[in-house]
């Protein structure tokens, strides 16, 4: 079962109903929401979780419809989903999705149960305590950039992170990249903030992250490492967390 919805934030949703063998495999998204990506789909999309765990799932487009293909059995699997269960998407621009789950009772999934089954993935912090980082040295490089034609999905880290699928305001218009909130809200502060942007060879940018309407986007210095970084629409890009406002960033091409 699938349907769309809209719910009090006014951002667009819909819902899933996991039952039979297609949906473990696949997952379509429901025809009538596809208006809502405004022209943005591309190769991935990000599944986030509030428990900080992040999937990176390639679109596919056939005659039948629009589908989550690669990357979505490993979403099933790691977090245990079965039959009967039940799933939100909440669109939050930038092909980016946040997933609610719920169990056959009818009870959303909290933290807790997530990591009771083993699927946080990311680095939690004691509340009320500074973040500390390990010092870590930039990586060698060979290259000018970070590029790679691994798949996404195959990227681990102990570190925090979080991926985005380049569109053309990423790229081509506007230079302005969106962070997923379940993100930002955990690591950066309510405010302007400069961050720096290094790829694998070692070379650093300076951008700023500016804080507007209880979202973080990456601007100033943006347009910058894009450029010189041959960043391409469909191009996925991962940002890890290594210090404090340091963002080790991880490129891997689009396959057409």
């Amino acid at each position: 079962m699938e349907n769309r919805m809209r719910i009090e934030d006014g951002r667009p949703h819909f819902y899933k109903l996991i039952h039979g063998e297609d949906v473990k495999k696949h997952l379509r998204i429901p025809p009538t929401f596809i208006k809502n990506l405004a022209g943005q789909i591309s190769g991935t999309v990000t599944l986030t979780r509030s428990t900080g765990g992040q999937w990176h799932v390639r679109v596919w487009k056939n005659p039948n419809g629009t589908y989550l293909e690669d990357g979505w059995s490993r979403f099933m699997r790691e977090n245990k989903l079965g039959d009967d269960e039940f799933l939100v998407f909440r669109y939050d621009g930038n092909m980016q999705f946040h997933v609610k789950i719920f169990g056959k009772n009818g009870v959303k999934r909290s933290a807790a149960m997530a990591e009771e089954k083993g699927v946080v993935r990311s680095v939690k912090r004691s509340r009320g305590r500074p973040r500390k980082y390990p010092i870590c040295p930039p990586p060698a490089g060979n290259g000018e950039n970070s590029k790679t034609d691994q798949k996404p999905e195959s990227f681990t880290s102990n570190f925090p992170y979080f991926a985005s699928s380049m569109t053309r305001s990423c790229v081509e218009r506007s230079f302005l990249l969106t962070i997923p909130q379940t993100f930002s809200n955990s690591y950066f502060p309510p405010t302007r903030t400069k961050v720096l942007l290094r790829n694998l060879a070692g070379k650093a940018w300076e951008a700023v992250c500016i804080y507007h309407i209880r979202r973080h986007y990456i601007s100033g210095g943006w347009s910058g490492f894009a450029r010189d970084n041959s960043l391409k629409l469909g191009d996925t890009c991962i940002f890890e967390l290594v210090q404090r406002n340091v963002l080790q960033v991880h490129v891997f091409l689009f396959h057409h």
